[in-house]
Protein backbone atom coordinates (compact mmCIF):
# COMPACT_ATOMS: atom_id res chain seq x y z
CA UNK A 1 0.00 0.00 0.00
CA UNK A 2 1.09 3.53 -0.63
CA UNK A 3 1.08 6.23 1.98
CA UNK A 4 -0.22 9.78 1.56
CA UNK A 5 3.24 11.29 1.30
CA UNK A 6 3.70 9.59 -2.04
CA UNK A 7 0.57 11.29 -3.38
CA UNK A 8 1.32 14.87 -2.41
CA UNK A 9 4.97 15.29 -3.45
CA UNK A 10 5.25 18.34 -5.71
CA UNK A 11 6.33 18.24 -9.36
CA UNK A 12 9.22 20.55 -8.55
CA UNK A 13 10.52 18.19 -5.89
CA UNK A 14 10.02 15.18 -8.17
CA UNK A 15 11.93 16.81 -11.04
CA UNK A 16 14.80 17.70 -8.73
CA UNK A 17 14.94 14.18 -7.31
CA UNK A 18 14.73 12.57 -10.76
CA UNK A 19 17.54 14.81 -12.00
CA UNK A 20 19.74 13.47 -9.17
CA UNK A 21 18.78 9.87 -9.94
CA UNK A 22 19.62 10.36 -13.61
CA UNK A 23 22.96 11.95 -12.78
CA UNK A 24 23.92 9.01 -10.58
CA UNK A 25 22.90 6.57 -13.33
CA UNK A 26 25.09 8.50 -15.79
CA UNK A 27 28.11 8.16 -13.50
CA UNK A 28 27.34 4.47 -12.95
CA UNK A 29 26.97 3.85 -16.71
CA UNK A 30 30.27 5.55 -17.52
CA UNK A 31 32.33 3.95 -14.76
CA UNK A 32 30.87 0.47 -14.46
CA UNK A 33 29.47 -0.29 -17.91
CA UNK A 34 31.39 1.65 -20.56
CA UNK A 35 34.82 2.23 -19.00
CA UNK A 36 35.68 -1.52 -18.63
CA UNK A 37 34.81 -2.14 -22.30
CA UNK A 38 36.94 0.76 -23.53
CA UNK A 39 39.76 -0.23 -21.17
CA UNK A 40 39.77 -3.84 -22.38
CA UNK A 41 39.63 -2.75 -26.02
CA UNK A 42 42.58 -0.40 -25.56
CA UNK A 43 44.54 -3.13 -23.79
CA UNK A 44 43.78 -5.52 -26.67
CA UNK A 45 44.97 -2.99 -29.23
CA UNK A 46 48.20 -2.30 -27.34
CA UNK A 47 48.82 -5.96 -26.43
CA UNK A 48 49.15 -4.88 -22.83
CA UNK A 49 50.60 -7.31 -20.30
CA UNK A 50 47.71 -6.42 -17.97
CA UNK A 51 45.45 -8.77 -19.94
CA UNK A 52 47.83 -11.68 -19.39
CA UNK A 53 47.79 -11.18 -15.63
CA UNK A 54 44.26 -12.18 -14.46
CA UNK A 55 44.89 -11.04 -10.87
CA UNK A 56 45.87 -7.54 -12.03
CA UNK A 57 43.16 -7.29 -14.70
CA UNK A 58 40.27 -8.52 -12.55
CA UNK A 59 41.66 -6.64 -9.58
CA UNK A 60 41.40 -3.37 -11.54
CA UNK A 61 37.93 -4.32 -12.71
CA UNK A 62 36.87 -5.26 -9.18
CA UNK A 63 37.95 -1.85 -7.84
CA UNK A 64 36.19 -0.08 -10.71
CA UNK A 65 32.90 -1.93 -10.15
CA UNK A 66 32.92 -1.46 -6.39
CA UNK A 67 33.83 2.24 -6.45
CA UNK A 68 31.71 3.01 -9.52
CA UNK A 69 28.68 1.41 -7.89
CA UNK A 70 28.91 2.25 -4.21
CA UNK A 71 30.14 5.84 -4.33
CA UNK A 72 27.45 7.34 -6.63
CA UNK A 73 24.62 5.29 -5.13
CA UNK A 74 25.81 6.04 -1.61
CA UNK A 75 25.49 9.73 -2.49
CA UNK A 76 22.02 9.06 -3.92
CA UNK A 77 21.11 7.27 -0.71
CA UNK A 78 22.14 10.34 1.26
CA UNK A 79 20.29 12.74 -1.04
CA UNK A 80 17.15 10.60 -0.91
CA UNK A 81 17.50 10.11 2.85
CA UNK A 82 17.28 6.34 2.52
CA UNK A 83 18.44 4.74 5.76
CA UNK A 84 20.61 1.61 5.87
CA UNK A 85 18.11 -0.21 8.05
CA UNK A 86 15.51 0.22 5.30
CA UNK A 87 17.78 -1.65 2.90
CA UNK A 88 19.56 -4.20 5.07
CA UNK A 89 17.00 -4.94 7.77
CA UNK A 90 16.51 -8.59 8.69
CA UNK A 91 13.83 -10.04 6.44
CA UNK A 92 10.92 -11.77 8.17
CA UNK A 93 10.65 -14.63 5.71
CA UNK A 94 10.40 -18.33 6.48
CA UNK A 95 12.68 -20.87 4.81
CA UNK A 96 9.74 -22.53 3.05
CA UNK A 97 8.50 -19.23 1.64
CA UNK A 98 12.01 -18.30 0.48
CA UNK A 99 12.37 -21.71 -1.17
CA UNK A 100 9.02 -21.40 -2.97
CA UNK A 101 9.81 -17.87 -4.16
CA UNK A 102 13.24 -19.04 -5.36
CA UNK A 103 11.86 -22.00 -7.32
CA UNK A 104 9.32 -19.84 -9.18
CA UNK A 105 11.89 -17.08 -9.73
CA UNK A 106 14.39 -19.58 -11.10
CA UNK A 107 11.85 -21.24 -13.41
CA UNK A 108 10.61 -17.94 -14.88
CA UNK A 109 14.12 -16.62 -15.52
CA UNK A 110 15.44 -19.84 -17.04
CA UNK A 111 12.42 -20.12 -19.35
CA UNK A 112 12.94 -16.54 -20.53
CA UNK A 113 16.67 -17.11 -21.05
CA UNK A 114 15.88 -20.16 -23.16
CA UNK A 115 13.16 -18.33 -25.12
CA UNK A 116 15.42 -15.32 -25.75
CA UNK A 117 18.24 -17.57 -26.93
CA UNK A 118 15.96 -19.44 -29.31
CA UNK A 119 14.55 -16.23 -30.77
CA UNK A 120 17.99 -14.70 -31.28
CA UNK A 121 19.35 -17.91 -32.80
CA UNK A 122 16.64 -17.81 -35.46
CA UNK A 123 18.04 -14.44 -36.54
CA UNK A 124 21.60 -15.73 -36.54
CA UNK A 125 22.57 -13.97 -33.32
CA UNK A 126 24.04 -16.11 -30.56
CA UNK A 127 22.06 -15.94 -27.35
CA UNK A 128 23.88 -15.50 -24.03
CA UNK A 129 23.31 -16.42 -20.46
CA UNK A 130 22.97 -13.63 -17.94
CA UNK A 131 26.41 -12.34 -17.13
CA UNK A 132 28.18 -10.27 -14.57
CA UNK A 133 28.01 -6.54 -15.30
CA UNK A 134 30.85 -5.57 -17.60
CA UNK A 135 32.09 -9.09 -18.26
CA UNK A 136 30.87 -12.11 -20.20
CA UNK A 137 30.71 -15.80 -19.51
CA UNK A 138 33.42 -17.57 -21.51
CA UNK A 139 35.83 -20.43 -20.96
CA UNK A 140 38.75 -18.13 -20.14
CA UNK A 141 36.92 -16.02 -17.56
CA UNK A 142 35.43 -19.03 -15.82
CA UNK A 143 38.88 -20.38 -14.94
CA UNK A 144 39.83 -17.38 -12.78
CA UNK A 145 38.93 -17.55 -9.07
CA UNK A 146 38.55 -13.77 -8.74
CA UNK A 147 36.11 -13.67 -11.65
CA UNK A 148 34.12 -16.55 -10.14
CA UNK A 149 34.00 -14.74 -6.79
CA UNK A 150 32.82 -11.55 -8.51
CA UNK A 151 30.21 -13.41 -10.52
CA UNK A 152 28.64 -15.43 -7.72
CA UNK A 153 29.14 -13.20 -4.66
CA UNK A 154 30.15 -9.63 -5.54
CA UNK A 155 27.83 -9.02 -8.51
CA UNK A 156 24.60 -10.15 -6.77
CA UNK A 157 25.40 -8.05 -3.71
CA UNK A 158 26.27 -4.93 -5.72
CA UNK A 159 23.32 -5.24 -8.09
CA UNK A 160 20.86 -5.76 -5.25
CA UNK A 161 22.30 -2.82 -3.32
CA UNK A 162 22.17 -0.57 -6.39
CA UNK A 163 18.87 -1.54 -8.02
CA UNK A 164 16.68 -3.10 -5.30
CA UNK A 165 18.27 -1.22 -2.44
CA UNK A 166 19.03 2.42 -3.23
CA UNK A 167 17.25 2.95 -6.58
CA UNK A 168 14.02 1.18 -5.64
CA UNK A 169 13.89 2.93 -2.27
CA UNK A 170 14.75 6.35 -3.70
CA UNK A 171 12.03 6.16 -6.34
CA UNK A 172 9.55 4.40 -4.04
CA UNK A 173 8.42 7.69 -2.53
CA UNK A 174 6.80 8.52 -5.88
CA UNK A 175 4.93 5.24 -6.13
CA UNK A 176 6.00 1.66 -5.50
CA UNK A 177 4.79 0.35 -8.87
CA UNK A 178 6.58 3.15 -10.73
CA UNK A 179 9.77 2.48 -8.77
CA UNK A 180 9.51 -1.27 -9.43
CA UNK A 181 9.28 -0.86 -13.21
CA UNK A 182 11.95 1.86 -13.36
CA UNK A 183 14.48 -0.16 -11.33
CA UNK A 184 13.79 -3.28 -13.43
CA UNK A 185 14.24 -1.35 -16.69
CA UNK A 186 17.62 0.03 -15.66
CA UNK A 187 18.68 -3.34 -14.28
CA UNK A 188 17.89 -4.89 -17.67
CA UNK A 189 19.73 -2.19 -19.62
CA UNK A 190 22.78 -2.62 -17.39
CA UNK A 191 23.33 -6.10 -18.81
CA UNK A 192 25.52 -6.83 -21.78
CA UNK A 193 23.46 -8.00 -24.75
CA UNK A 194 20.04 -7.78 -26.33
CA UNK A 195 19.39 -11.39 -25.39
CA UNK A 196 19.79 -10.58 -21.70
CA UNK A 197 17.33 -7.69 -21.55
CA UNK A 198 14.06 -9.65 -21.25
CA UNK A 199 15.32 -12.21 -18.68
CA UNK A 200 17.05 -9.45 -16.70
CA UNK A 201 13.87 -7.34 -16.71
CA UNK A 202 11.95 -10.31 -15.32
CA UNK A 203 14.66 -10.78 -12.68
CA UNK A 204 14.38 -7.12 -11.76
CA UNK A 205 10.61 -7.30 -11.41
CA UNK A 206 10.57 -10.48 -9.34
CA UNK A 207 13.45 -9.50 -7.06
CA UNK A 208 11.97 -6.02 -6.72
CA UNK A 209 8.63 -7.45 -5.59
CA UNK A 210 10.41 -9.67 -3.08
CA UNK A 211 12.27 -6.63 -1.73
CA UNK A 212 9.09 -4.56 -1.44
CA UNK A 213 7.23 -7.37 0.29
CA UNK A 214 9.87 -8.17 2.90
CA UNK A 215 11.30 -4.61 3.12
CA UNK A 216 14.86 -5.88 2.76
CA UNK A 217 17.29 -6.84 0.01
CA UNK A 218 18.47 -9.91 1.93
CA UNK A 219 16.12 -12.44 0.23
CA UNK A 220 16.93 -10.95 -3.19
CA UNK A 221 20.68 -11.30 -2.55
CA UNK A 222 20.27 -14.96 -1.58
CA UNK A 223 18.14 -15.72 -4.64
CA UNK A 224 20.52 -13.84 -6.93
CA UNK A 225 23.58 -15.69 -5.57
CA UNK A 226 21.84 -19.03 -6.06
CA UNK A 227 20.86 -18.11 -9.61
CA UNK A 228 24.32 -16.91 -10.69
CA UNK A 229 25.90 -19.93 -9.03
CA UNK A 230 23.67 -22.29 -10.98
CA UNK A 231 24.48 -20.51 -14.25
CA UNK A 232 28.16 -20.89 -13.44
CA UNK A 233 27.68 -24.64 -12.95
CA UNK A 234 25.90 -24.89 -16.30
CA UNK A 235 28.89 -23.23 -17.97
CA UNK A 236 31.63 -25.40 -16.45
CA UNK A 237 29.94 -28.80 -16.53
CA UNK A 238 30.88 -31.15 -19.41
CA UNK A 239 28.17 -31.35 -22.09
CA UNK A 240 27.25 -34.93 -21.13
CA UNK A 241 26.54 -33.95 -17.54
CA UNK A 242 24.98 -30.62 -18.51
CA UNK A 243 22.29 -32.60 -20.33
CA UNK A 244 21.08 -33.94 -17.00
CA UNK A 245 21.07 -30.41 -15.62
CA UNK A 246 18.64 -29.56 -18.41
CA UNK A 247 16.33 -32.29 -17.14
CA UNK A 248 16.69 -30.79 -13.69
CA UNK A 249 15.63 -27.38 -14.99
CA UNK A 250 12.55 -29.02 -16.56
CA UNK A 251 11.67 -30.60 -13.22
CA UNK A 252 12.03 -27.24 -11.47
CA UNK A 253 9.74 -25.62 -14.05
CA UNK A 254 7.12 -28.32 -13.47
CA UNK A 255 7.45 -27.84 -9.71
CA UNK A 256 7.08 -24.07 -10.15
CA UNK A 257 3.92 -24.59 -12.21
CA UNK A 258 2.51 -26.80 -9.46
CA UNK A 259 3.32 -24.23 -6.77
CA UNK A 260 1.57 -21.49 -8.75
CA UNK A 261 -1.50 -23.54 -9.70
CA UNK A 262 -1.90 -24.93 -6.17
CA UNK A 263 -1.61 -21.37 -4.80
CA UNK A 264 1.25 -22.36 -2.53
CA UNK A 265 3.17 -19.60 -4.27
CA UNK A 266 2.01 -16.28 -2.86
CA UNK A 267 1.72 -13.85 -5.73
CA UNK A 268 3.07 -10.41 -4.89
CA UNK A 269 1.08 -7.47 -6.26
CA UNK A 270 2.06 -3.81 -6.18
CA UNK A 271 -0.65 -1.18 -6.17
CA UNK A 272 -0.91 1.05 -9.24
CA UNK A 273 -1.64 4.72 -8.55
CA UNK A 274 -3.33 7.24 -10.81
CA UNK A 275 -0.30 9.43 -10.31
CA UNK A 276 1.99 6.76 -11.85
CA UNK A 277 1.31 8.01 -15.39
CA UNK A 278 2.34 11.57 -14.53
CA UNK A 279 5.32 10.29 -12.57
CA UNK A 280 6.51 8.25 -15.56
CA UNK A 281 6.33 11.31 -17.79
CA UNK A 282 8.26 13.43 -15.31
CA UNK A 283 10.91 10.75 -14.78
CA UNK A 284 11.57 9.57 -18.34
CA UNK A 285 11.68 13.12 -19.74
CA UNK A 286 14.42 14.31 -17.37
CA UNK A 287 17.56 15.05 -19.44
CA UNK A 288 19.86 13.14 -17.09
CA UNK A 289 17.59 10.07 -17.12
CA UNK A 290 17.43 10.11 -20.93
CA UNK A 291 21.21 10.44 -21.16
CA UNK A 292 21.69 7.50 -18.78
CA UNK A 293 19.37 5.35 -20.94
CA UNK A 294 21.33 6.31 -24.08
CA UNK A 295 24.63 5.46 -22.36
CA UNK A 296 23.33 2.03 -21.34
CA UNK A 297 22.23 1.34 -24.92
CA UNK A 298 25.65 2.51 -26.14
CA UNK A 299 27.21 0.06 -23.68
CA UNK A 300 25.24 -2.81 -25.23
CA UNK A 301 26.29 -1.73 -28.74
CA UNK A 302 29.93 -1.50 -27.65
CA UNK A 303 29.73 -5.03 -26.26
CA UNK A 304 28.43 -6.18 -29.64
CA UNK A 305 31.22 -4.41 -31.54
CA UNK A 306 33.97 -5.69 -29.26
CA UNK A 307 32.65 -9.26 -29.21
CA UNK A 308 32.61 -9.37 -33.00
CA UNK A 309 35.97 -7.59 -33.31
CA UNK A 310 34.54 -4.60 -35.13
CA UNK A 311 36.73 -1.52 -35.03
CA UNK A 312 35.48 1.32 -32.86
Amino acid sequence: MTNKKERIISKKHAKRSFFSVGLVLIIYSLLVLILPIVFKYQMDMSNSSILTDPILYYGIYFIDVVLGSFIPFFLLKLLSKVKNRKIFRTAKISFSDLLIQTVVFFAVCMCLIYASSMILNTFGYEGRLLSSIGLNFDAENLSYPLYIFMLIIVTPFIEEYVFRGVLLSSLGRFGKRFALFASAIFFALAHNTIGEILPAFAMGMLLGKITLRYKSIQPAIIMHIFFNGFLYLLCILPSKIAMYMTYGIAVICILAAYLVLSKKYKKITVQKLRSNELTNVLFYTRPTVLISIVLMIVHILLMYLVNFNIAI
